[in-house]
């Protein structure tokens, strides 16, 4: 039997089901989307957290076509247990993955950690970029996807990360506008990949765009009633370039301002809305703006992994 380490991690979110397993250098990260009937804009929490339940012994399958972690006697099992590491937060979904994780690690006689969404987003990120070294002095990341639009202010305190929130949204997250205005026009849910696309797709004569910013913080809801009642009239990928460049805009504003504010050199962008072309695009030629490959801007379990990996390192 191996006597190396490995780690396995494990996010059940609002939008995704997802494991990922560490051995050696090697990550192996396997996920599904939660399945939305078409015209919705996501699920009840207790919809989720069913198909959480139905989600991850068929993922577990998979994995152990790849890799069997019963072959290992130095185990660490992760898993997000909740949306943000503050006292009070709590979401059922993530129930499903915490279950799980702890039976497995009793089963196996293995450590057990709990860590948080967002955490494994900043993790998720670190890894992606390997900017493993923007932990050793302060940093902003803008958590950007469905439920939350936060500007934070990171610093790593041990083997968590104490973020405090100096920005981000007063009304609606990102994803949300996203979401809402790719239903109305047609669009699946979640609706991220297929409104950037169109939104670069579009050729037409760029109309004015206005960025809702107010010293880091940002208003979306007027712009959604705006171009929720534009979308029946014109064209579909000029609302989508409209839509996806106030997003840009506003959150580059937003970050530029507590750069200043807090003498911040660098910016860690995490969450599905990062994964966005266009929000790329707009930051090409702002120094210490970080983005990962989008495979690990969406929800997934990776970051979650690798903070398993680095809590045991650093014991």
């Amino acid at each position: 039997m191996e006597k190396e380490k490995v780690f396995l991690g494990i996010d059940t979110s609002c939008y995704t089901t997802s494991v990922a397993l560490k051995y050696r250098d090697r990550i192996f990260h396997i996920k599904k989307m939660l399945e939305v009937k078409s015209g919705e804009c996501g699920l009840r929490q207790s919809d989720a957290l069913f198909q959480h339940v139905k989600n991850l012994p068929s993922l577990f399958d998979e994995l152990k076509g790849q890799f069997n972690i019963g072959d290992f006697n130095d185990i660490t099992v992760a898993v997000s247990a909740k949306p943000r590491s503050v006292e009070g937060s709590y979401m059922p979904v993530f129930l499903a993955g915490q279950s799980f994780a702890r039976v497995i690690a009793d089963v196996l006689g293995a450590r057990y950690i709990e860590t948080s969404h967002q955490d494994g987003h900043i993790m998720a990120a670190i890894y992606s970029c390997k900017k493993y070294d923007i932990c050793d002095e302060p940093f902003l990341t803008f958590h950007l996807s469905g439920g939350t639009t936060e500007l934070l202010l990171v610093r790593k305190n041990g083997n968590v990360f104490d973020c405090e929130i100096v920005g981000g949204t007063k009304d609606l997250p990102a994803g949300q506008f996203v979401d809402r205005i790719g239903v109305k026009l047609g669009m699946d849910f979640p609706c991220g990949k297929y409104l950037d696309y169109s939104a670069v797709a579009y050729d037409g004569e760029k109309p004015k765009v206005r960025a809702c910013v107010n010293e880091g913080y940002i208003n979306f809801s007027g712009e959604e009633t705006r171009y929720t009642r534009l979308a029946d009239s014109e064209n579909k990928d000029k609302i989508a370039y409209c839509v996806m460049k106030c997003i840009a805009m506003s959150v580059r504003k937003a970050v530029e301002y507590a750069k200043e504010k807090y003498s911040v050199r660098n910016v860690l962008m995490v969450g599905g809305v990062s994964s966005s072309k266009m929000l790329r695009n707009e930051f090409s030629d702002v120094p210490g703006v970080y983005f990962a490959d989008p495979e690990f801007s969406t929800d997934n379990a990776v970051g979650v992994c690798e903070i398993g990996a680095r809590w045991i390192d650093n014991v």
